[in-house]
């Protein structure tokens, strides 16, 4: 999937496309001196990071939703999310480094998105509708993440790989959960997690 794939797909404009084509932009600069994503992935960044973050847009039905990237990294799902209109977006992340360049992307681009620079577990700003995550954390903790900020009709969405049922068998050990999967147009192995109703089980259940 290559940049015209991609606009084409989700029907980018020739705003949305300069934003993005930015964003990258400062990606490849800021990565030059610290890693902010994998080096091997800028080969083909199109389709590794802005498909595969934009696919999410596919399962969120309200631009308005209160939508918590934990553990954005270097923006990942959350600009380009923002980007294509999702004016309540707040990324998280511990590392300062890392929040400190999402924010100036967010000012060069002129986003709606916030940050927060904090740990999950020290997340105060309410709860979510809808949570995602990217290369954060096996299943089992991003379900405790995602319970810390829920409420009952919260979704979580996460991008997955090619371990993903085994994440979901060592997942059930410790939670209740209704989870779909969808096949990722990203990658051959990936996958789009979407949980719902997440319970935590007592040790006599």
């Amino acid at each position: 999937m290559n940049k015209d794939d991609v606009v084409s797909k989700f029907g980018l404009t020739k705003t949305q496309v300069s934003k993005i084509e930015r964003y990258v932009l400062e990606v490849f600069n800021f990565n030059k001196h610290t890693n902010i994503v994998g080096r091997s992935t800028l080969e083909n960044v199109w389709e590794r990071h802005i498909a595969d973050s934009l696919q999410l847009s596919l399962f969120i039905s309200k631009k308005k939703f209160k939508i918590f990237d934990l553990g954005t990294g270097g923006g990942l799902p959350g600009i380009p999310l923002s980007v294509l209109g999702y004016d309540n977006v707040f990324m998280v992340d511990s590392v300062g480094k890392k929040i400190d360049f999402v924010r100036g992307v967010i000012k060069l681009l002129s986003l709606s998105a916030k940050t927060q620079k904090k740990r999950i577990e020290q997340l105060n700003i309410g709860k979510a509708d809808l949570i995602v995550s990217r290369a954060l954390a096996p299943l089992n903790k991003l379900l405790s993440y995602s319970l810390l900020h829920s409420n009952k009709n919260t979704t979580s969405l996460f991008l997955k790989g090619r371990n993903v049922y085994n994440e979901i068998e060592m997942a059930k050990k410790n939670f209740y959960f209704n989870f779909q999967t969808f096949k990722s147009i990203s990658s051959k192995e990936g996958c789009v997690l979407e949980i719902k109703n997440i319970k935590t089980k007592k040790k006599d259940d």
